[in-house]
């Protein structure tokens, strides 16, 4: 199946689980289904395999999922899961399950905005930050943070196209950028006299 194709399959699933869980006042119920449905299926790759088997029916494969997840996850995400298993599309679950979290955030008016620090942040500053971010952008947020030691300090802010870059990496690139520029302006003017 071509990537346009498992595309279009995903974006209908997504959306009819999306209007079903609308429908029965789930929408976040079902958002937290799926996110612990595939956490399972990550951390045990041999049932995700058996799952994704052209070589075990479809039956026997929704069988297999209604034994390990009734019971700890909502009946509809449960029936949901079952017809992707009945119809060998379990393997587009973390895509679906992508696509279900935006517009579970669209739904509640949150807009993605992802930090980029230098060294872990503690609950305290992840809380005070995400204050900080909800009055800049004047609405809710949804706060991904994410470590990288190369930008050596401050913060990187990405929502949607805007990216303000105040990492201490980048400020360095400016500086010696400046120091070059300067530095070949004045040997551009001592050249000339």
């Amino acid at each position: 199946m071509s990537e346009s194709l498992r595309h279009v399959v995903r974006e209908i699933y997504c959306e009819v689980l999306f209007e079903l869980a609308e429908e029965t006042d789930l929408i976040d119920r079902v958002a937290d289904d799926l996110v612990k449905v595939r956490t399972v299926l990550e951390a045990e790759p041999d049932f995700a395999a058996i799952m994704d088997s052209p070589t075990i029916r479809g039956p026997e494969k929704s069988e297999s999922i209604r034994r390990v997840f009734r019971g700890h996850i909502s009946d509809l995400a449960l029936d949901f899961l079952s017809v992707l298993a009945r119809r060998g599309r379990i393997g587009f679950l973390s895509g679906i399950t992508d696509r279900y979290e935006n517009l579970v955030d669209r739904y509640h008016h949150r807009q993605p905005v992802e930090v980029v620090v230098s060294k872990e942040l503690d609950q305290e500053q992840i809380e005070k930050l995400k204050m900080q971010l909800t009055n800049a952008v004047k609405g809710q947020i949804k706060l991904s943070v994410n470590v990288d030691e190369s930008i050596i300090g401050g913060i990187i802010i990405k929502k949607d196209d805007t990216i303000v870059d105040n990492s201490i990496r980048t400020a360095l690139k400016r500086a010696s950028r400046a120091v070059a520029e300067t530095a070949r302006t004045r040997k551009q003017n001592l050249d000339k006299k």
